[in-house]
């Protein structure tokens, strides 16, 4: 004979799965509102690494930009290192910025629609540093192909590693100790820009 259930178990029973779906649900609500979080962390991390300025308010992206031109003596291009600030903050608002004028916002749309129209300096520029990159490279070819024949030549015995090795990268260190030290120097001289019609409004600083 079957035993009649109890109310009260029934009851009880009821409760404890409600209990346990309830839980059940509860966690599952927890972990979604932790992936949630994690999420909007690695957004918020993403959104900071792709741009550090992102977050910041006008004032301390101008006070920012302060110290920067105090620290490297960069006091004589504080306008353009703001408005430059700005534009990097906010790529896409630059039309609705009133700190840039009219020539600005011209500029900087050409940057998108005509990214070619640039100064032919530039281009004169670029052409020169790929010539004379390509002169180097050839040089250096030689230099390298032909010490087969010049080594001998001077008698320069195979024993004699570091002479063979000064003499195959004697290019680089003139390079590295007297061409890329004397640019500095040479770039602030009166034999920069000699004869430009801009050599009197060059800063003393670039």
């Amino acid at each position: 004979m079957a035993r009649e259930k109890n109310p009260d178990e029934e009851l009880n029973a009821h409760e404890q799965q409600y209990s346990k779906e309830s839980a059940t649900s509860s966690q599952d609500l927890d972990d979604n509102d932790e992936k949630r979080n994690k999420s909007r962390k690695q957004s918020v991390a993403n959104i900071k690494l792709q741009n550090p300025l992102a977050d910041m308010t006008y004032d301390e992206l101008m006070d920012d930009v302060s110290q920067f031109a105090d620290q490297y003596d960069m006091q004589y291009a504080l306008d353009d290192l703001q408005k430059g600030a700005l534009i990097a903050q906010k790529r896409s608002g630059f039309e609705k910025m009133d700190r840039l004028t009219d020539e600005d916002k011209t500029r900087i749309r050409e940057e998108k629609l005509h990214r070619w129209r640039q100064p032919r300096m530039m281009y004169y520029m670029t052409i020169l540093c790929a010539g004379s990159a390509i002169v180097q490279g050839m040089d250096q070819s030689a230099v390298n192909g032909a010490q087969a024949f010049y080594f001998p030549y001077f008698g320069i015995a195979e024993e004699q590693v570091w002479l063979r090795g000064l003499i195959n990268g004697a290019p680089y260190l003139c390079s590295a100790v007297i061409g890329c030290w004397s640019t500095k120097p040479l770039n602030v001289s009166d034999l920069r820009g000699l004869g430009s019609p801009n050599e009197a409004t060059r800063s003393p600083h670039v």
